[in-house]
């Protein structure tokens, strides 16, 4: 299967049926998303236990692209040090302008595609700007501005 029929089905699937979506007990972190000129707005919670993330959670209305990111995110961050999360966002901007070939996102990896619609890309950073926020003690994140 090509890369693009794999997006589009992970993409709606994950759309569809979000993964961890719903607010999370206990949270020890959050932040709330948008994109003002789209209409995007999420809300990020997570659970931090020495380090490492042990849960995330969202919520909110968004486009298939900004859901179906939080969603894959949210099982991705799982155990992760929440530490080297700047730098698997900065990883993966890179990997969704460019299209390189990272094999550390797993199923995140399939929205490289979106080096073929720059517009888009905005939503996929959503959910990654706005897990930053909540790890760095940010109340709110967007990825465009009002003047965009």
């Amino acid at each position: 299967m090509s890369a693009s029929p794999l997006y589009q089905q992970l993409v709606l699937d994950h759309y569809r049926h979000p993964r961890n979506r719903g607010g999370l007990a206990q949270h020890t972190h959050a932040a709330d998303g948008a994109n003002p000129l789209c209409g995007d707005a999420l809300r990020v919670e997570v659970r931090c236990v020495d380090g490492r993330i042990e849960a995330m959670r969202f919520s909110g209305e968004a486009c298939a692209i900004a859901t179906a990111t939080a969603s894959m995110l949210s099982e991705w961050v799982a155990d992760r040090p929440s530490a080297a999360l700047a730098d698997f966002a900065q990883r993966f901007e890179r990997l969704i302008a460019d299209g390189t070939d990272d094999s550390a996102f797993g199923p995140l990896l399939t929205l490289r595609e979106l080096q073929r619609y720059p517009s888009r890309r905005k939503c996929a950073l959503l959910p990654w700007a706005t897990l930053h926020a909540a790890l760095t003690g940010v109340a709110r994140a967007t990825t465009e501005t009002e003047s965009a």
